[in-house]
């Protein structure tokens, strides 16, 4: 858009207020902004946040990313359950469990780009963007948990992800390292010791608006489908990841080889320890195998280890498809671009139309995942083509928009009000002449 056109104040009231906040800070899908410096030495890897991304430069292949998480979801969402072992079954069920872990690792992905974007400044401006965030996403996502779709919503799980990662935003590179460390050891622990200690809250049943609030928390933090107890280790992961410089062939590059790396590892590693240990109930006590699957969900270490790697994977090669095939890979920008209002409306279709989307023989079910998602590209590229932001995309971020130019005016107007009556008397002067 033709900045000139912003200052325009005949111009502006034409244009729809999407339009013209999209010369300001974007964020599209699930993070919170996807911009970085690409004039950086492509090579550095040590820095601090405020050095991440100071100039625009959309990082497309973050969007691609996100469009593939996108396409997980749908797969796992729309059946079959169970999915037959098969060939086309196992590939099938690819995604399963992986998909949400590339979600919030682009999540915190999005979340370092947004505060090296805001500079020391403005940080405090980064952590209120994350914390309205989050206060709107708690309750669109109890309330989309309580529709029947038969989904788990990982939308309010995103409120306690955001508020903590406007904790850490200035963390130093190592201690989220060591944060993610932790997380990803201690958080399964604090899983399996609550699950033995307290079975009430595991009972499968996700929390929705009309909760209590003691039981939304403890669904939130510790026993629900993302808790955050272990599924911070993605977002702290992202977060650091986000810090590299993502412009690089060779970062690029690491991420896809180290994650592939990684998630090929992590399920032998788990048969062996799984085998040494006589099975999931085996001889060292009830149940402590489980400390060492990899099954899906099971929010154990090694299958968290293994969707972090491949979510970094997934994330490398994004980068370097859009960069080599940037027109070809747009269905997938646009995409994830939209990735929010995608996410919202499979589940309001699910809800309704149940039984022309979900379907338990594997065929009948890629078939109307290829079906959604080549319809719902077509659609986020039409909407691309005239508007910078999608519905919901939007939605959220107008609000935020407001706020912060009514701040700015504020700030303006008591400036103004600080002058001394010798400069009032100096600027009236000035006019009369």
């Amino acid at each position: 858009m033709n900045q000139g056109a912003l200052n325009d104040p005949a111009g502006t009231r034409l244009l729809p207020i999407w339009l013209v906040i999209a010369d300001g800070s974007r964020a599209s899908g699930f993070g919170a902004g996807d911009r970085i410096n690409r004039t950086m030495s492509p090579m550095s890897v040590e820095r601090s946040p405020e050095n991440v991304a100071a100039l625009p430069g959309r990082l497309d292949g973050v969007d691609a990313a996100r469009a593939v998480a996108v396409l997980g979801m749908v797969i796992i969402h729309f059946g079959p359950n169970p999915i037959p072992d098969t060939v086309f079954g196992n590939l099938y069920e690819v995604p399963h469990g992986r998909a949400s872990v590339l979600f919030v690792l682009l999540a915190g992905v999005g979340v370092a780009l947004l505060a090296g974007r805001s500079g020391d400044g403005r940080r405090w401006q980064a952590r209120g963007r994350l914390l309205f965030r989050a206060a709107l996403l708690l309750p669109l996502g109890l309330w989309l948990q309580g529709l029947d779709h038969g989904v788990l919503v990982i939308l309010q799980y995103y409120a306690v992800y955001f508020l903590l990662a406007a904790l850490v935003l200035t963390l130093p590179d190592r201690w989220l390292l060591v944060a993610g460390a932790f997380a990803l050891l201690c958080g399964p622990v604090s899983y399996f010791v609550g699950e033995t200690a307290k079975p009430g809250w595991f009972d499968g049943h996700p929390a929705t608006l009309g909760d209590p609030l003691a039981r939304i928390s403890h669904d939130l933090l510790l026993s629900g489908a993302y808790p955050l107890a272990v599924w911070s280790a993605p977002l702290f992961v992202g977060l650091w990841v986000g810090r590299r410089s993502l412009s690089s062939p060779a970062v690029r590059w690491w991420l896809l080889g180290v994650g592939l790396a990684v998630a090929v590892a992590a399920p032998f590693v788990s048969d062996g320890l799984t085998a040494a240990l006589g099975g999931p109930t085996g001889g060292t006590g009830p149940g402590f195998a489980k400390l060492v699957t990899d099954e899906p969900h099971s929010q154990m270490p090694l299958w968290m280890a293994g969707s972090i790697g491949s979510a970094c994977a997934a994330l490398g090669g994004a980068l370097l498809l859009v960069e080599m095939l940037p027109r070809v890979s747009w269905p997938l920008v646009a995409t994830g671009q939209l990735a929010l209002s995608v996410y919202v409306g499979h589940l309001l279709l699910l809800d309704s139309y149940e039984e022309l989307l979900r379907y338990e023989a594997l065929p009948a079910a890629a078939t109307t995942v290829g079906v959604f998602m080549l319809l719902a590209a077509i659609t986020c590229m039409l909407w691309r083509a005239a508007l910078p932001r999608g519905p919901l995309e939007a939605a959220l971020a107008t609000p935020w928009w407001i706020i912060e130019r009514v701040a700015a005016w504020l700030r303006t107007t008591q400036g103004r009000d600080r002058r001394t009556p010798v400069a009032v008397a100096r600027v009236s002067r000035e006019r009369q002449k």
